[in-house]
Formats: structure tokens, C-alpha cells, sequence
């Protein structure tokens, strides 16, 4: 379909839009995904992965409201472009875009050292 053809049919120009929001969604997806497993397995979660995580969920809400796009509508276009994310990557990425979940990083290990030493003097005293 060339420019002209979607200039005239904006459904198809739209459907382009929401389409192009798949590869945000996909890395957005991802990028939760990898934080829920770390939580979960109780591995370190740093600050930078929390911001990515928070900056990916902005820019895709923005990108979301931008086009227009409903959740249907992107899973219509899932099932279209199914090669960029995991079955279901663009309602779980519109899920966090959407509704953005708090994660908090793992407390530094220096910290909890410094704290085990205070525990420790405090004993010996």
C-alpha cells in the first residue's frame, strides 16, 4: 500500500499507527517480565532497572494515547505481527503502559553489612 492509499483510507493509516506501537510494547513486555523474575527469585533489582523500566512504560503510555489505540486494536495487530514478543506481548505491554507497577530496588549490600556490623557493636557494647 503506498502513502496515497493510506492517506485516503485512515483506517488503514491507523491500523499503520498501532501497529508501529508493537515494538515498544514488545520491549516494554520484556523489560517487565525480566523484573518480575528477578523479584521473584529474590535476585538484585537495581535502581537502572527500575527507570528503564518506569522511562519504557511512560514513553509507550504516551505513544498508546498518541495513536488512539485500544487494547483490541492491539491485539488485533499482534496477531498480525506476531514475530516481535511472546504470544501476548502487546496486552501485557498495554497492561504496564497502562498500569504501571511500583518495583523497588534491592537495598545495596554495603548497606546491610554496615547494618550487621551496627548490630554487631551493639552487642559487644
Amino acid at each position: 500500500m503506498s502513502s496515497t492509499d493510506t492517506e485516503q483510507d485512515p483506517q488503514a493509516a491507523h491500523q499503520e499507527e498501532v501497529a508501529a506501537l508493537l515494538p515498544a510494547l514488545a520491549q516494554l513486555d520484556a523489560t517487565a517480565s525480566e523484573l518480575e523474575q528477578k523479584t521473584a527469585a529474590g535476585e538484585k533489582v537495581t535502581a537502572a532497572d527500575v527507570s528503564a523500566y518506569e522511562r519504557q512504560a511512560a514513553h509507550a503510555r504516551h505513544l498508546v494515547h498518541a495513536a488512539g489505540a485500544t487494547g483490541p486494536e492491539v491485539a488485533d495487530a499482534e496477531k498480525e505481527h506476531r514475530g516481535d514478543g511472546d504470544k501476548g506481548f502487546a496486552a501485557r505491554g498495554l497492561d504496564h503502559a497502562t498500569h504501571t507497577r511500583s518495583y523497588e530496588p534491592t537495598p545495596a549490600d554495603s548497606d546491610s553489612k554496615a547494618r550487621d556490623r551496627d548490630d554487631d557493636e551493639e552487642i559487644d557494647l
